[in-house]
């Protein structure tokens, strides 16, 4: 039953040709239609154009605070960077400076040992 029913519907929607005259039909329809002008028809009412108008005000709005949070975030990211560079920087030289002091305190002991007065 469904398969006939099916069948029957794609025989009557299938597309064909238009009949005989519906191009006549269809232009005398649109000229006894009272539609506006074409012009009226372009341009959006003066309310959608406000609103359209507000709309595209918030996206430029939008996308003005997307670009200065990610310049700003970017720069924070790369001041942090800079920040842990010179903090390990800074650790390098105090390691650097304490093994100089072991060094210079085993040379002067050596020094004091083997001077003849000592």
């Amino acid at each position: 039953m469904n398969d006939d029913l099916e069948s029957q519907l794609r025989t009557a929607l299938r597309p064909g040709p238009p009949s005989a005259g519906f191009t006549d039909r269809v232009m005398t329809c649109l000229a006894q239609a009272d539609l506006p002008p074409a012009s009226a028809l372009a341009s959006p009412p003066a309310g959608r154009r406000r609103h359209r108008s507000r709309v595209a005000g918030w996206w430029s709005a939008g996308i003005a605070a997307t670009l200065l949070l990610t310049v700003g975030l970017r720069q924070h990211v790369q001041e942090q960077r800079e920040r842990e560079s010179g903090l390990e920087a800074r650790r390098e030289v105090l390691e650097a400076l304490r093994l100089t002091d072991r060094k210079l305190e085993l040379a002067y002991r050596t020094l004091k040992d083997q001077s003849p007065g000592a």
